[in-house]
């Protein structure tokens, strides 16, 4: 795949590790699902950017081989803190995206209007058929506690039982003794 097309998914650069296979089987088993977001949650240097890429780079190369191309539409990867840029630039590729992964969601340090736009784009996915793919380092369930805010409504859409999948990435590759991985 030319390197402006992964650049423009997101997905320029990939790490050469294998992911664990109970991953990879967690990231399948979602995509071919009907549920709507998949939250990838676990400290930090447990294969969840990384998995995460490898789903989409298939995805992109499947999309490719099959229809001789393959754009933002089809999927894209964004780092949560790039959010507010690519909103200026293209808001619509966000919501339109049929796979859309937003890697390293933090609950902390944005701003009131910030908060009230992604859960914009989070309700907007929870309402369309169209897959989400969150990473963080928190177990989102706490913040559905407490008083009704913006993140925990945000929350409440990802840990809906009926769209959502929760799934703790525990295998860490700063562990030594760390079983293989699975290749895509």
């Amino acid at each position: 795949m030319r390197r402006e097309v992964l650049v423009k998914l997101g997905l320029e650069d990939i790490p050469p590790v294998r992911v664990p296979e109970g991953l990879v089987r967690s990231l399948k088993e979602f995509y071919f699902s009907s549920k709507r977001f998949l939250v990838l949650w676990g400290p930090a240097g447990t294969y969840k950017t990384t998995g995460v890429k490898k789903l989409l780079y298939a995805i992109a190369e499947r999309k490719l081989s099959k229809k001789g191309k393959v754009d933002e539409y089809d999927c894209k990867f964004v780092r949560f803190a790039d959010l507010m840029n690519i909103w200026q630039e293209d808001e619509e590729v966000l919501h339109k995206t049929k796979i859309l992964a937003v890697d390293d969601l933090i609950f902390s340090g944005c701003s009131d209007a910030f908060w009230l736009k992604f859960f914009g784009l989070i309700d907007y996915r929870y309402t369309k058929e169209c897959k989400t793919i969150i990473t963080t380092n928190h177990d989102v369930r706490v913040f559905l506690e407490g008083e009704v805010s913006l993140r925990q409504r945000i929350s409440s859409r990802l840990c809906d039982e009926n769209l959502s999948m929760l799934v703790l990435s525990a295998s860490t590759y700063r562990t030594p003794h760390q079983k293989g991985g699975f290749s895509w």
